[in-house]
């Protein structure tokens, strides 16, 4: 009979962090998802200057998702 020891460090990594909260989820996606649409509809008016603003409001959106969330949410 062998006795297995657990490494702490190791037990310690496999744990995974409670989340947000739904609610602040729930913003977030109405927000982040609301303003890439906007923008892809922005984008789609067929003018240089429209097509720009709607560029822009889809970077930010995906910035938002992709960089913001992540950093300030975990």
């Amino acid at each position: 009979m062998s006795s297995e020891k657990t490494d702490p460090v190791a037990t310690s990594a496999e744990t995974t962090s409670e989340g947000n909260s739904l609610p602040v989820s729930i913003a977030l996606f109405i927000v982040l998802f609301g303003l890439f649409v906007g923008g892809l509809y922005v984008m789609s008016l067929f003018t240089p200057v429209t097509f720009l603003v709607g560029l822009g409001m889809c970077i930010v959106a995906l910035f938002g998702t992709f960089e913001l969330v992540p950093r300030f949410l975990t």
